[in-house]
């Protein structure tokens, strides 16, 4: 009666998504491999929830870090660089209607707060020299940085208004973009019922890269195995070219030196 007591004074105080049955999350695709266009993709996200809730849809993709500088000249010696860590590399909220949900206590694990403050958290500074002034002064300012510097490139978003209802059905697609980086992305759908978040359980989407662009790195992104692809592509052509002049030059030394023989 105790534990009881206990577990459900920690859900009135502290009202953070819980797993139940009243939502369900279901992907189209588990694993996607995309190429040089991922926009071509096309990945839904599809469940069930009581008619007149809300849908929130949270993706959050792997942690990479994001290199920052207070300095806006870039011809500048960058004293003052700045890895930025513990941030994920893609992050998209995607929300039916949710116009009445004004209490920040709910939109706060929700993720619908415009400056991602439950991302900030969880996200430290690491200083490319050892400036501890710096670092002290403008930890905060880095961390913005770098999530400015994501929502530039589009890899993070509040996207309201974009998951489409049906009685008691959703369903909405996850924007795959270019430059997101390859790995797993957690997918998980949220309501409330009751003023209470109501999780389902989150699903993996594994985003891979097509077969002819794979290099064996989860750790690269899109844009990075298409530069190394082009810049592979002349070193090949290059070794097949010397490759086949080596052949052709043997060819022609056995031409004289059987020429040779018949003049003897």
């Amino acid at each position: 009666m105790r534990i009881f007591t206990l577990l459900l004074l920690a859900i009135m105080l502290f009202p953070g998504p819980v797993l139940a049955s009243n939502i369900s999350c279901e992907l189209s695709q588990y694993q996607c491999e995309v190429g040089l266009d991922p926009t071509k993709q096309k990945i839904v996200v599809s469940g069930e929830v009581p008619k007149d809730a809300p849908v929130i849809i949270q993706l959050q993709g792997p942690d990479r870090p994001v290199l920052v500088s207070l300095l806006k000249n870039s011809s500048l010696v960058k004293f003052n660089e700045a890895e930025v860590q513990g941030i994920p590399g893609y992050y998209q909220v995607l929300t039916s209607d949710i116009n009445s949900i004004t209490d920040e206590k709910l939109a706060h694990p929700l993720g619908i707060i415009a400056d991602y403050p439950q991302l900030k958290t969880d996200a430290w500074v690491r200083m490319r020299q050892d400036l501890p002034e710096a670092y002290n002064k403008h930890q905060q300012d880095y961390i913005k940085l770098a999530i400015e510097k994501k929502e530039d490139n589009r890899l993070y978003g509040i996207r309201q208004g974009v998951v489409q209802k049906e009685g008691g059905k959703y369903k909405v697609e996850i924007p795959l973009i270019e430059g997101m980086p390859l790995g797993s992305i957690k997918v998980t759908a949220m309501t409330l019922v009751n003023n209470q978040i109501v999780a389902a359980t989150p699903q993996t989407l594994d985003i891979k890269p097509a077969s002819f662009l794979s290099m064996g790195s989860q750790d690269a992104s899109i844009s990075a195995i298409l530069v190394i692809t082009l810049f592979m592509i002349p070193i090949i052509l290059l070794t097949v070219a010397q490759i086949l002049e080596f052949i052709e030059n043997q060819r022609e030394k056995e031409r004289r030196a059987e020429l040779k023989t018949n003049l003897e």
